[in-house]
């Protein structure tokens, strides 16, 4: 008896429904060469997030950010007092008039 062919979830390639595995982080059905390369992507994300943990243990930051309400519509973000940025409100694009 033949297989069953269905896509897989996260790639789309056709792939036997047999070899389709559950993951729990995307929580769908995904083919094995999608588990495959999400092993090598998580190998490569712990690297880069481990060397921007060292380097933020050696650079100390100040955060220059202060609370701001849009005059105009009432949200709430922030900005950079050193930049002056944003110069327009994120959600209406009303220009910050006063720091």
């Amino acid at each position: 008896m033949q297989e069953i062919m269905v896509p897989c979830k996260k790639c789309g390639n056709k792939v036997p429904a047999s070899s389709l595995k559950l993951d729990i982080d995307e929580k769908m059905m995904i083919c094995p060469d999608c588990i495959k390369n999400k092993g090598i992507h998580k190998e490569i994300k712990e690297e880069i997030f481990h060397k921007k943990e060292e380097n933020k243990d050696n650079v100390e930051v100040k955060s220059t950010k202060i609370a701001h309400k849009c005059a105009s519509c009432g949200y709430k973000f922030k900005i950079d007092v050193e930049t002056k940025k944003p110069k327009n409100c994120p959600y209406c694009n009303a220009r910050v008039m006063m720091f």
